[in-house]
């Protein structure tokens, strides 16, 4: 009796995929050309519902051509987004290294150079991400006043 259970059970199991079945070549493109008409569609205007019905079916078609197809053909998109750019790495971004200096092309001279990195600081306000047009009109005055210091101050130097 239970080698008739364990015959059985062996069936059953062994009768289940253990991997998905790749699809063709063609099938996989077809599926792809969809993808690519649903992002240009998103780069449209569209309604709310819409929306989230294109946003659905691309990520279903993300999934399926993630089990089925070994080798997803590469689009012909200039960039390919990137975790190294992650809102995680931020912080990286605003860490002061200790020979990290503030580059600009204003100046030939690497002492001239090195005096303006020392002297001018970027305020807080003009690294903001996402910043308003008034802010960056600010930012872009008090810069042009900040230069306008050093050099008064560089041409007073011995």
């Amino acid at each position: 009796m239970i080698k008739w259970i364990l015959l059985i059970l062996l069936g059953l199991f062994t009768s289940f995929p253990q991997a998905y079945e790749p699809y063709s070549q063609g099938h996989c493109d077809s599926i792809e050309k969809e993808r690519e008409t649903i992002r240009s569609r998103l780069r449209q205007g569209y309604r709310v519902k819409e929306g989230e019905r294109l946003k659905a079916r691309f990520k279903s078609l993300f999934e399926e051509l993630a089990k089925h197809c070994d080798n997803p053909k590469q689009t012909n998109r200039t960039y390919q987004r990137s975790s190294v750019y992650s809102t995680s790495n931020n912080a990286l971004l605003h860490t002061k290294m200790p020979n990290m200096q503030f580059y600009s092309d204003s100046y030939n001279d690497p002492g001239k150079l090195k005096a303006w990195s020392e002297f001018y600081t970027l305020p807080k306000r003009c690294r903001a991400k996402g910043m308003e047009s008034s802010d960056f009109v600010w930012c872009s005055e008090y810069r042009g006043e900040q230069k306008r210091l050093f050099e008064e101050q560089w041409s007073k130097r011995p």
